[in-house]
Order: structure tokens, then C-alpha cells, then sequence
């Protein structure tokens, strides 16, 4: 009786609520733990190519030594290789073409914004150093499209356009496009035939929700559905044709979130948190799976004190 009673209480509303919340979420949608990683990893990127996730993050503070391997999705198996010959962080990394590439950073010695452009042969384990960007460029996102790679958002000048990078002739171009929001720090996936960053940081510090998307088609820009709440330093990867993003820091809340939502017909709905909550950390999405690889479960100056190792995997 008191089951009915409370029931009878509830507002339709709330009900109705809390019903599309449990349909949205598959019952046997879980977070499963892969291989971990060698070591921790407060700040990592990844990008894919042909299965293999190459994973890399770079030198913080003294320490933290740098890290370079390489993750096969299939297989669920580390292999370490070449580290980048520099010392960078806050750089950008990207995949195609049989090529893996780094941009940008700072250099953990001079503390200096970096324009360099540097090229890894996984057949050789060899880096080569390739024209430098027109602009130093920081907290930016990258992709490889063809026989070009993509710059795109982060600080620096310019860095509300995108720069690419012509690898036949080696020559730099701006695209015209501005972006709709510059951040820094923002979420990346391939969604389509588009690249979509979610969330970030603004040119006046300001954590946003905004999501935007740019097509190398037509070198322009549209706005999609906001996330739930600004946040940076998050996970985006796509998922049974559905845009999710995971974990990031929020301002506002002052802490790094366990969140993790699914765009589905216009509107961004909660699923299973992830198992630990974290920010700065490596992930793609492989159309199947959501990959979530180290990062940090702390902020600021103890990102570096609560570093993860887990290598997270979500199935819907």
C-alpha cells in the first residue's frame, strides 16, 4: 500500500521522466575494464588507424616521463614505441594515411607555444619533423582527411580557423570558415562526415556546451545540440550511429564529472555513469564501443597525483 501510495503522489510529469530515462538505457549497456595501461597517465590523446589506437601522452611538470604505445582494438593488447623526440605537452594527435602525426604543444622547456608538425612510420618507428605551422597553437583538435591534416581550434592566433596541411606538396592553408565558438580543450570525433567538438574552454576561460561540427567537404561550420552542461577536457566518440560523451571538468560544479550521455533523436540522455569519474583522458569511439583510456580523477595541480591507468569500455 505504501508503494501505491507513493505513486499516487508523484507528479505525471516526474513519471514520464523517469520512464523515457529507464527506456533510453539498454539493459545490458555496461562499462567492462580492458587491458590497463603501463603506467599512468594524467593527460593523453589517441587516434585510430586500421583498428590499432595509437596512444600517446606527453611530458608534465617534472617526472611524468613521456608515453607512446600503441592499443589494439581488437585484440585488447599494449605495445610501446618510438617516443616523440621532443618534449612536449598540450599537443594534438592524428592518424591516417599510415602515418601518425603531432601538432602544436608547448615545449616543457622553453615553456614556449610549439608550431611544429611531426610525422610518425609506424613500419620504421621513425619521427620526422615536417613543416612548421603557420601559427604556435595549444588545446587544439586534429584529424587526417585524404592526403591532408586538419588544425583546428585551441589558443594561439588564428585559431578560430581551421589550418591544413597539404602532405603532397607540403604547404599550409587557411580555410575560410570561422569557427562558431573558439575553445580550447574540446571533445573530437568523426561523426559521419563530419568532425564534432564538443564542449571546451572559451577565449575568456568559460567552460561552454556548445557543440559544433566542420565539414572538410565544404570548409564550414553548423551548430548541433548543446551537451548538458559546459564542460572540458571530456570523452566524444560515436556509437551505434549516436554521438556520447563521457567524463570532462566542469567549472561551474568545480570537480571532474562520472557523466556520460547519448545524443539520440535531438536530445542528449543520461546512461550508465562511468566507473570512475574523469577528465584529459584518451578515447575513441568505435562505432561498437566507447574506449576511455587513463587521464585523471583529480584537477588542476592533482591531476598529476591521481593519474589512471584503467582502460574503460562501454557497450550499449
Amino acid at each position: 500500500m505504501r508503494s501505491l501510495t507513493f505513486l499516487s503522489s508523484v507528479k505525471p510529469q516526474i513519471l514520464l521522466a523517469l520512464a523515457a530515462l529507464l527506456l533510453s538505457q539498454p539493459a545490458h549497456a555496461e562499462w567492462r575494464a580492458a587491458s590497463s595501461l603501463s603506467t599512468t597517465v594524467p593527460d593523453a590523446v589517441a587516434a585510430e588507424m586500421e583498428g590499432q589506437l595509437y596512444v600517446m601522452s606527453g611530458t608534465v611538470g617534472t617526472g611524468v616521463r613521456r608515453f607512446f604505445e600503441r592499443y589494439d582494438l581488437i585484440n585488447d593488447g599494449w605495445r610501446p614505441l618510438t617516443p616523440l623526440p621532443t618534449s612536449l605537452s598540450d599537443f594534438s594527435l592524428a592518424a591516417g594515411g599510415g602515418r601518425v602525426f603531432v601538432s602544436g604543444g608547448h615545449d616543457s622547456e622553453t615553456l614556449q607555444a610549439s608550431q611544429k608538425l611531426w610525422m610518425y612510420a609506424p613500419e620504421s618507428g621513425v619521427w620526422f619533423e615536417l613543416a612548421d605551422m603557420p601559427f604556435a597553437r595549444s588545446g587544439h583538435a586534429s584529424f587526417v582527411v585524404g592526403n591532408s591534416v586538419y588544425i583546428m581550434g585551441g589558443r594561439g592566433e588564428q585559431a578560430a580557423y581551421v589550418q591544413r596541411y597539404n602532405l603532397d606538396t607540403g604547404a599550409w592553408q587557411q580555410t575560410t570558415g570561422q569557427m562558431p565558438l573558439p575553445v580550447t580543450n574540446a571533445a573530437l570525433a568523426r561523426f559521419g562526415n563530419d568532425f564534432v567538438l564538443a564542449g571546451g574552454t572559451t577565449i575568456d576561460g568559460r567552460d561552454t556546451a556548445t557543440v559544433q561540427a566542420f565539414s572538410p567537404a565544404s570548409d564550414s561550420w553548423r551548430v548541433l545540440v548543446s551537451i548538458p552542461a559546459a564542460s572540458s577536457a571530456g570523452a566524444l566518440g560515436e556509437v551505434d550511429g549516436r554521438l556520447h560523451y563521457a567524463g570532462g571538468y566542469s567549472q561551474t560544479e568545480g570537480k571532474v564529472l562520472n557523466s556520460h550521455h547519448q545524443l539520440s533523436d535531438g536530445v542528449w540522455r543520461r546512461l550508465k555513469n562511468l566507473p570512475q569519474a574523469r577528465h584529459q583522458m584518451a578515447y575513441f569511439g568505435t562505432g561498437k564501443e566507447l574506449f576511455i583510456i587513463g587521464g585523471a580523477l583529480g584537477s588542476g595541480f592533482y591531476s598529476l597525483f591521481t593519474a589512471s591507468d584503467r582502460v574503460s569500455v562501454f557497450r550499449p
